[in-house]
């Protein structure tokens, strides 16, 4: 049977996304080093706002310099990113979107999705970030 590595990130996110990618870049090079095919981001990867409102002034399309840069990292390392919880700009000046993206190792984007998980605590994202409306599964084309 074959098999693929697959590494998880631990990280604590900063409201400094330059500092949040150099962390980032330290942990795709040192995946790829050790030999995985994927790694996974937690929520929020790129940013944590010190105070309400931070991050949609930070929020950026998908083709944005933001994740063109990850998009270039995961090239360089040829390595596929699950990257949880993106600042996603909105379609307005007052909502962004959570959205998880999948890149792959040629740095292309392969997948999106955004989340509104009913339930458990309240934390009024909906104030400030629209909510999903699809779930993925993606079937990688990953060699073993």
């Amino acid at each position: 049977m074959a098999s693929v590595r697959v590494a998880a990130a631990q990280m604590t996110s900063v409201n400094d996304l330059a500092a949040n990618f150099a962390t980032c870049s330290r942990l795709v090079k040192e995946a790829a080093a050790a030999g995985a095919k994927l790694l996974c981001f937690p929520e929020n990867f790129s940013y944590v706002s010190a105070k309400d409102g931070d991050s949609l002034k930070i929020a950026e399309p998908l083709d944005g310099p933001i994740m063109n840069g990850y998009c270039s990292l995961a090239r360089e390392s040829s390595i596929w990113l699950s990257l949880g919880g993106f600042q996603e700009k909105g379609s307005d000046d007052v909502h962004l979107r959570n959205t998880h993206v999948l890149i792959d190792d040629a740095g292309n984007i392969r997948s999106t999705f955004d989340v509104d998980v009913p339930g458990g605590m309240i934390y009024k994202e909906s104030s400030f970030t629209e909510a999903g409306m699809h779930y993925f599964i993606y079937i990688t084309d990953m060699p073993p």
